[in-house]
Formats: C-alpha cells, sequence, structure tokens
C-alpha cells in the first residue's frame, strides 16, 4: 500500500522514537528523518514533505521554533505539523498551537492513530 509520492518528515533526537515511527510509516510513505531540528528544517526545505512530525524537546532547535522555521520557507506555510511528545498537556497543545502546528500525538505513539492522522492531514493539506 506504498503511496509512494508523499513524504513525511520526522525529527527526533531519540533514535528509539525515530524507529518506531520510521517502521510504522516507511511502508505506506516515503520517510526523511533527522535528529536535528537544524536538519529537519534544511530536509524541508529541500524535499517539500507533506507532513512533518516533531518532537517537542531537541538539543539544537526545540519543536516549535522548528516548526515557525519550516512554515516560514517558501510553498510550506500549509504543510502540516504535528508534534509526537511525552506531555501533551494543555499547555504544550497551546504552544505547539502557536508555533503553527496542526495537532499533537502522545508518545509512545498508537500506530493506527498515527496513521490515521498522517492521512487525514495529508487528505487535508491536499483539499
Amino acid at each position: 500500500m506504498t503511496t509512494g509520492q508523499h513524504i513525511v518528515l520526522i525529527a527526533d533526537d531519540s533514535v528509539t522514537n525515530l524507529h518506531v515511527l520510521n517502521n510504522i510509516l516507511r511502508p505506506h510513505y516515503r520517510v526523511k528523518a533527522t535528529r536535528s531540528g537544524v536538519q529537519a528544517v534544511a530536509i524541508a526545505e529541500r524535499d517539500h514533505p507533506d507532513v512533518v512530525l516533531l518532537d517537542i524537546m531537541m538539543p539544537d532547535l526545540d519543536g516549535p521554533e522548528v516548526c515557525r522555521r519550516i512554515k516560514a520557507l517558501p510553498g510550506l506555510a500549509r504543510t502540516p505539523v504535528l508534534f509526537v511528545t511525552g506531555s501533551a498537556d494543555a499547555e504544550t497543545a497551546a504552544a505547539c498551537a502557536a508555533a503553527g502546528g496542526a495537532g499533537v500525538l502522545r508518545k509512545p505513539v498508537d500506530r493506527d492513530e498515527l496513521l490515521a492522522t498522517v492521512a487525514d492531514r495529508i487528505r487535508a493539506a491536499a483539499g
């Protein structure tokens, strides 16, 4: 069921989290992954992903700042950015929304919820 054309960018400083997300998404999407917020911005600029999944806490740039930088790039203002975090409280959700995020997924991610949310955001952005 690989679509091939849709790209999902994952940025998380945890190798374990990258592997989990990659293993869930790779059968369905082209996945780009990095452990760096700075690299995530560069990859987004180069590859124009259909959806971005960001960890909130990363050592070089935090997720909200990565989101703001991606949204500021030409052609990427409407790209859905989903935050993947262990702290999905109201304050975190508000900070993610203020940065331009399209939603928050709680770690550990639920496989079915992740796939449904990514597919929904791709459909919504295309429509």
